[in-house]
């Protein structure tokens, strides 16, 4: 049974809603970094950052004034084998003042990732090679909410349940695991 746009845009809001509920910090985190992560570029210039989104959430972004939504080749990047169709870009149009009412899963979850290990169980991690900047929060090992460590385990539980996103995370997940570099698993 195929799932509507409609129904699909509901079940993106309400993971959106309950990771709304929930902060890595007590406080804006970041205030600790100049919000680097919305707009870091290699060169310094603080350029645009496009960010890819799960399946669906593109419809989040559909009308927005605050975020330009494009599409790329799922062949031309690299993402496992099952992602045929085109993925989903977003690019927040003047950074850092992005509506964070619609900002990315990804924003959302930072800093930890879903990572599934050999004998496929999901785990959150912190993984400072996944980002080409550095986060004080993983530099200074500041401990995580609690709440926001559960909920976003919650929220990855939801996601990985369609298989393109288990697929994603799996792909990426031994991506890790084989460049034999560390990371910390949360949860």
């Amino acid at each position: 049974m195929e799932i509507t746009a409609d129904e699909m845009k509901k079940s993106i809001q309400k993971i959106y809603d309950m990771l709304e509920e929930v902060s890595p910090l007590d406080y804006d985190c970041g205030r600790l970094c100049g919000e680097i992560c919305c707009v870091y570029d290699e060169s310094g210039e603080h350029e645009a950052v496009g960010l890819f989104l799960l399946p669906g959430e593109e419809l989040m972004y559909e009308g927005s004034d605050s975020f330009k939504l494009y599409a790329v080749d799922s062949k031309e990047v690299d993402f496992p084998p099952s992602w045929k169709e085109d993925v989903f870009m977003v690019e927040c149009i003047n950074p850092p003042k992005c509506d964070r009412s619609i900002r990315p899963i990804q924003c959302r979850t930072f800093p930890l990732i879903a990572h599934i290990s050999k004998d496929r169980k999901l785990h959150l991690i912190l993984d400072e090679n996944e980002i080409p900047y550095e986060c004080p929060i993983m530099k200074d090992n500041i401990q995580l909410n609690d709440d926001f460590i559960k909920v976003t385990y919650k929220v990855w539980e939801i996601l990985i349940q369609n298989p393109l996103v288990y697929d994603l995370v799996s792909f990426d997940s031994r991506r890790r695991d084989n460049r034999k570099k560390g990371y910390k698993i949360v949860i």
